[in-house]
């Protein structure tokens, strides 16, 4: 919006980077959060977020009684 309230920016929001969020094709990679670095399948991931740190603080843990 300009300074009286027009909303001169009409196309601006087809380049804003949270209209793409869950928009990912097969294949598609991110960076495991909280992991090592790895690379992880986002689609598993965004399938089941709360799975994957499930999973990773039951590593975690196992880790530290070792």
């Amino acid at each position: 919006m300009d300074g009286k309230g027009n909303n001169s920016n009409v196309g601006a929001a087809a380049n804003n980077p949270k209209d793409n969020v869950g928009s990912t094709t097969k294949g598609d990679t991110m960076k495991a959060p909280g992991g090592d670095g790895s690379n992880i399948s986002r689609e598993q991931f965004e399938k089941n977020p709360q799975g994957y740190f499930a999973d990773l603080h039951a590593a975690q843990k196992d880790n530290k009684k070792n």
